[in-house]
């Protein structure tokens, strides 16, 4: 069990120098990045200067940072144009959009009034205007109506008559039935 904690003691201690050394590589590098940029107090211009005179890693580190300090001052800066003419441009940009969905807008209006006009024109069987219901005329021939008041004019047939062969059997009520109220 202690060999066991000795160890778990062990582990943290060294994330603990670990996580020191990286704070002080941190620290060390935001140190050089603003002695480059000129941004540091007198001590902490000299300790810089005693670290890369005595220390291989912060002379790598220096060199490295001067590298990328020339590489970004070489990049070449665009020519800028006047801010009248890029909002010109921007306004031209937007006024061509809006007159793209007026013409959209007003093309598919008219396309639509085109096609109710000819569908208004043209007759067919599915033309949309309205129409009366008409009933088609069916000529009959002119019958006498007869009326059959004391006899049908058919024959009704009797109703069968049914004599049940056994009756159902009744049980006599109790006075305790779930019935009675």
């Amino acid at each position: 069990m202690n060999s066991d904690r000795n160890q778990l003691k062990l582990i943290e201690q060294r994330k603990g120098k670990k996580l020191e050394m990286k704070n002080q590589e941190r620290d060390r590098f935001e140190l050089l990045s603003a002695f480059l940029d000129g941004e540091v107090t007198a001590t902490e211009r000299k300790q810089v200067l005693e670290w890369l005179d005595n220390d291989p890693k912060a002379q790598q580190l220096h060199s490295r940072l001067l590298k990328i300090r020339h590489g970004i001052q070489a990049i070449p800066v665009p020519e800028t144009q006047p801010t009248a003419e890029i909002s010109q441009q921007v306004f031209r940009k937007i006024d061509r959009r809006r007159w793209q969905k007026v013409a959209c807008w007003g093309g598919g209006a008219i396309a639509a009034v085109f096609v109710g006009a000819v569908s208004g024109i043209l007759p067919g069987a599915y033309s949309p205007l309205p129409r009366l219901a008409q009933s088609p005329e069916v000529e009959t021939a002119a019958e006498p109506l007869m009326l059959a008041i004391n006899q049908p004019a058919v024959e009704i047939p009797k109703a069968a008559v049914s004599v049940p062969e056994k009756s159902v059997q009744s049980f006599p009520e109790s006075k305790n039935s779930r019935f009675d109220n």
